[in-house]
């Protein structure tokens, strides 16, 4: 009865068994989607209402489920809209839309959403740190990820100069005109009067 049942577990043994493989983890298969984002112009300023068309496309050949696709607003933004998605955020610099859909294989995908531009807060701060330019970026993070599988980004130019600015240049212009005048008036007065007196006589 030993012999038996030592034979009858050696031959267990040598049977072919579940490969190990079979229950490693699989690898999430390779995704590969392309962003684009754009306004439809080059140049804004303070008070204009941009609107954003943000196009997501599909690559491969696997269906992507959930992406998170987010869109940071210029860091002027006043107030923003994301057409079947969420803005999250308050103030200036902080407001980004953000959309949560499936991504069909090769599949491309349209969201919009739009911008109102505020004043930058003083002469020496940008909408973008060290550029004179309004500064948007879009992303898609599939699979909960918080690094994204593709980003894109749009940047317009922003005027110089803002309505305070032109103010303080035009007060400027006239303290400097009633400099000269204070410096030279004087003069002008005492030219004329010489004249006059020169004439009488």
């Amino acid at each position: 009865m030993r012999t038996a049942a030592v034979c009858a577990l050696l031959g267990a043994a040598s049977l072919p068994g579940p490969s190990a493989v079979a229950y490693a983890p699989q690898a999430p298969p390779a995704v590969s989607v392309t962003v684009a984002v754009t306004d439809g112009t080059d140049d804004t300023e303070a008070g204009k209402r941009l609107e954003y068309r943000i196009t997501v496309h599909n690559l491969g050949t696997t269906d992507v489920r959930r992406a998170r696709i987010e869109q940071r607003m210029p860091a002027t933004t006043t107030s923003a809209t994301a057409a079947g998605g969420i803005v999250q955020g308050h103030g200036m610099g902080r407001q980004k839309a953000i959309w949560r859909s499936d991504l069909p294989a090769h599949d491309i995908q349209v969201f919009t959403a739009t911008a109102v531009l505020g004043d930058r807060p003083d002469l020496t701060t940008t909408a973008a740190p060290g550029t004179l330019r309004a500064a948007a970026t879009a992303c898609v993070y599939v699979d909960g990820s918080y690094a994204p599988a593709a980003c894109s980004g749009d940047l317009d130019d922003l005027p110089e100069t803002h309505p305070e600015e032109a103010g303080r240049d035009g007060w400027v212009w006239w303290a400097v005109a009633a400099a000269v005048a204070a410096l030279f008036g004087p003069g002008v007065v005492r030219a004329v009067r010489r004249r006059r007196t020169a004439k009488g006589r």
